[in-house]
């Protein structure tokens, strides 16, 4: 996969981004953060990491999103 430096650039990097995305969402509430940083690409368990919340609320809140985007759309 890579040598032991690319590996722990990577570990570093990782934690950049997450950092980065909690000053993202820092002005954002709830719901709209999970939103966010979906949209950014970040995955569910990290989402769940990065808010503290459980990787459960993270997928119900999205699969809540959908659902409500759907109904709009299809009235």
């Amino acid at each position: 996969m890579g040598t032991p430096a690319e590996l722990q650039i990577i570990e570093k990097l990782d934690v950049i981004i997450k950092l980065l995305a909690v000053g993202l969402v820092r002005a954002k509430e709830g719901r709209e953060q999970i939103l966010f940083l979906h949209q950014l690409g970040i995955s569910n368990k990290d989402i769940a990491e990065i808010l503290g919340k459980t990787q459960n609320t993270v997928n119900a809140t999205l699969s809540q999103s959908r659902k409500k985007k759907n109904e709009k759309e299809h009235g």
